[in-house]
C-alpha cells in the first residue's frame, strides 16, 4: 500500500472537537457508500462527499435542539495506518503559513530547522516529499473555502519525532452552530505524484478553475511605497520628491506611488496629520499631476486605544477569552481591534474607506487583519476568524470599487477572489537577515503568482553603499550580529551582491514589484539595477530542485520569456558553493547572455557554476 492509497477518506479517524463535548467516529454510526461516508451522532452528522475529480467535501448539520459551540473537525490517519511505515527521517515537507507572518519552505519531517520548528501545522496546503526521490504527495484545500481555516499537522508516532509519522486534516472553525444548519466547511483534494513541484503546479490549476468567475487577476504592477525608508517618519514633500524622481528615471514603468504608515493622525483614524498639511485629497491630486495613481496603506481593523474613536464605542471592539478588550501593543502603541460582526462597524468601515477613494486613492494596502486570529469574544459568534476576514475585505472590496487592493497578512483562504494581491513575504529591509528569508517564501510560494491574484513579494530595494551615495541608508538603530533564525535588522546593511540577489527573486516571483528606496538618494548604478528590473519581460518562474536536499539553500529558479529563458541560481548559504547547472541546460548549444550586463557570454564549463556566498547568477537563454 503507497501513501496516497492510505489517505482514504472512509478510513480516516474522525473527531468533532466542541466546547464542552468532542464526537469520535468510534462513537457514531457510519454509513459508507461509493459517494462518502457520514458519520451520525445524537445530535450531529458530518459528511465526507467524494465529488469530481477525486475532490472531498466536508459537510457538518447539527441535528440536535440546542447549539453546537464548534472548535474544529480533526480528520487523521495515524502513523500505524500506512503500510509500509512513513519514516519521519525519509521525508521532506512543503510548510505554508497561513499568513506572511512566519515563513514557509521546505523543511525535514523529523526535526526543526532554523526557521521552523515540525510541530507547527501547513496551513491551506502541503507536500511531502520522499527524500530518494520517485514519489510525492500533496494534501490541500480548494475553493469554495468555507467559514474555517484548514490545517495539515505531521501525527509523530512518538515524541522524538524520529521515527513512523502519519498525517492529519483540522479544520479550524470555531463559532456557534445552530440547530439545524448545515454547511460545506471544506473541499479538499489528495494528489500524487513523482514530483512536488509539479504536484504544486497541479494543485494551483484546481484552484484556479475552481475560482473562476470570482478570480480577480490583473497583469502585475509596479511602483513605489515609502515604508522602507521613511517608514513612520514620511511626509508629503517625501512622497512628491518621489513621485518626481520616478517620473523623471522610470517613466512608465511605474503606476503607483504608495504612501505607507506614518500619515496617518493616528492608527484608526485615517486621515492626514501634520505631515500632510495639504489633506490626503491634496496629496492623491499632487501625485496624478505626476502621471501616477495614489495608494495608501492602512491597518483597516487597528484602533489606537488613545483614540476618541476608542472611548465613544467600547462595545465596536474584539475582546479575549476573559472578556477583556483584546490589546495588543506594537512600537505604534497599543491596538485594540475593530470587531467586524458589529453592524455599525461595518458601516464605519466602508464609509472610511469610501472617503479614501473618494479623496483620491486607487490602490489599497491593508495591513495586520491576520492579528484578529487571537481574539475570541466577538459581538455575533455565528461566524469563524475566516468569515470575519472574508467580510472584512468584502466591505472594503465594495467600498472602493474596482481599485487595486492589496491583502498583507490576511490568511489566503479568507480573501481568496477578493482581493488582487497577496502579500507572501515577511517585511524586508536591507539586510542579508531579511533577504534570505523572503526569498525562501517567495520560493515556496511560486505557485500562487496568477493562481489567487498576484503575489507581493514586498518591495524591491537596493540601497548600499555601492549604489548610493547617502550617508545613513536608514535612521539610526541598534546593531546587532547575525545568527541562524534571526530576521528583524541582524547582521550588517546589504552590498551590491546581495541587492541583486533580492531584487532577481522579486523579478521571478512574478509578482508586483513595488520600489522601497529614495528614488532620488540612488546613484546611476542603483537607477541602473531597478530600471533592468523593471524593464524585463518575464513569467513567474519555477523552482525546479525545490524538494532537492539543498534546494531549500540552492534554489534554481526557470522562467520564460518571449522565445528564451531565464535561469538563475541562488546561493542563500554563508559558504562557497558549486552548483550543477539543471538538466535542460547541460552542454545546451545555445546563445547565453548574462543579464544585468546584457552581455554575451560562454555557457559555463563543465555544466558546474561556482556561486560566491550571499549571491546568485543569472542569464538569459
Amino acid at each position: 500500500m503507497n501513501f496516497l492509497q492510505s489517505i482514504q477518506f472512509g478510513k480516516a479517524v474522525v473527531k468533532i472537537v466542541c466546547s464542552g463535548r468532542s464526537y469520535r467516529g468510534s462513537e457514531a454510526s457510519e454509513e459508507s457508500s461509493e459517494h462518502g461516508t457520514v458519520y451520525r451522532w445524537d445530535s450531529v452528522s458530518l459528511s465526507l462527499d467524494r465529488g469530481d475529480k477525486g475532490v472531498y467535501a466536508v459537510s457538518l448539520r447539527n441535528d440536535g435542539p440546542f447549539p453546537l459551540h464548534l472548535q474544529r473537525i480533526c480528520i487523521e490517519w495515524p502513523a500505524g495506518r500506512f503500510t509500509p511505515v512513513l519514516d519521519a527521517r525519509d521525508y521532506m515537507q512543503l510548510y505554508h503559513s497561513r499568513d506572511f507572518s512566519k515563513l514557509s519552505g521546505v523543511r525535514p519531517v523529523h526535526r526543526p530547522n532554523e526557521w521552523s520548528e515540525p510541530a507547527d501545522a501547513s496551513a491551506m496546503v502541503t507536500v511531502f516529499s520522499r527524500r530518494s526521490g520517485g514519489s510525492a504527495v500533496l494534501i490541500g484545500a480548494l475553493p469554495p473555502y468555507g467559514d474555517c481555516f484548514a490545517d495539515f499537522p505531521v501525527l509523530h508516532d512518538k515524541p522524538h519525532r524520529d521515527g513512523a509519522f502519519g498525517v492529519g486534516i483540522h479544520l479550524q472553525s470555531p463559532r456557534q452552530f445552530a440547530p439545524g444548519r448545515s454547511e460545506t466547511l471544506a473541499h479538499l483534494i489528495v494528489l500524487e505524484g513523482p514530483d512536488g513541484t509539479e504536484l504544486l503546479g497541479r494543485y494551483a490549476g484546481l484552484v484556479r478553475e475552481r475560482l473562476d468567475g470570482s478570480l480577480r487577476f490583473r497583469k502585475r504592477v509596479a511602483g513605489w511605497n515609502s515604508w522602507d525608508y521613511y517608514a513612520g517618519a514620511v511626509s508629503s514633500d517625501d512622497v512628491l520628491a518621489n513621485a518626481h524622481e520616478a517620473r523623471n528615471t522610470y517613466g512608465d514603468a511605474l503606476q503607483y506611488m504608495v504612501v505607507d504608515e506614518g500619515y496617518e493622525c493616528q492608527w484608526g483614524v485615517w486621515e492626514g496629520g501634520w505631515k500632510f498639511p495639504d489633506s490626503l485629497t491634496g496629496l492623491c491630486s499632487q501625485i496624478r499631476k505626476t502621471g501616477y495613481e495614489p495608494g495608501i496603506w492602512t491597518a483597516p481593523l487597528m484602533v489606537s486605544v488613545y483614540t476618541p474613536l476608542y472611548r465613544d464605542h467600547p462595545d465596536w471592539f474584539v475582546g479575549d477569552g476573559q472578556g477583556n478588550v483584546y490589546v495588543k501593543n506594537f512600537s505604534y502603541g497599543s491596538m485594540a481591534q475593530l470587531d467586524i460582526t458589529h453592524h455599525e462597524v461595518v458601516r464605519h468601515i466602508g464609509e472610511q474607506f469610501a472617503r479614501l477613494r473618494r479623496d483620491g486613492f486607487t490602490y489599497f494596502k491593508c495591513d495586520f487583519a491576520q492579528m484578529l486570529l487571537g481574539a475570541s469574544s466577538f459581538a455575533v459568534n455565528d461566524l469563524s476568524h475566516a468569515g470575519m476576514l472574508r467580510k472584512l475585505f468584502e466591505t472594503i472590496r465594495t467600498a472602493i470599487g474596482d481599485s487595486y487592493l492589496l491583502a498583507c497578512g490576511a490568511p489566503y483562504e479568507a480573501v481568496a477572489g477578493v482581493a488582487d494581491a497577496h502579500r507572501t513575504t515577511g517585511d524586508i529591509h536591507n539586510y542579508w537577515s531579511h533577504i534570505r528569508q523572503n526569498i525562501r517564501s517567495m520560493m515556496a510560494r511560486w505557485w500562487m503568482q496568477g493562481t489567487f491574484g498576484n503575489t507581493d513579494p514586498d518591495f524591491a530595494i537596493v540601497r548600499c553603499k555601492e549604489t548610493s551615495d547617502d550617508p545613513a541608508f536608514n535612521r539610526r538603530q541598534g546593531q546587532n550580529p547575525w545568527r541562524a533564525g534571526a530576521n528583524w535588522g541582524s547582521g550588517r546593511e546589504m552590498n551590491l551582491e546581495e541587492a541583486k540577489t533580492l531584487t532577481l527573486a522579486c523579478l521571478v516571483s512574478g509578482g508586483d514589484l513595488i520600489l522601497g528606496d529614495a528614488l532620488g538618494k540612488l546613484n546611476a548604478v542603483g537607477t541602473g539595477l531597478l530600471g533592468r528590473l523593471l524593464e524585463a519581460d518575464v513569467a513567474p518562474g519555477k523552482p525546479v530542485n525545490m524538494f532537492e536536499h539543498d534546494g531549500d539553500e540552492l534554489p534554481i529558479v526557470v522562467a520564460e520569456s518571449s522565445g528564451r529563458k531565464l535561469l538563475v541560481l541562488f546561493n542563500l548559504g554563508d559558504d562557497f558553493r558549486v552548483q550543477k547547472l539543471p538538466e535542460p541546460f547541460r552542454g545546451k548549444a545555445a546563445r547565453w547572455t548574462e543579464f544585468w550586463s546584457g552581455d554575451p557570454c560562454e555557457m559555463p564549463p563543465g555544466d558546474e557554476v561556482a556561486l560566491s556566498p550571499r549571491s546568485a547568477q543569472a542569464w538569459w537563454i
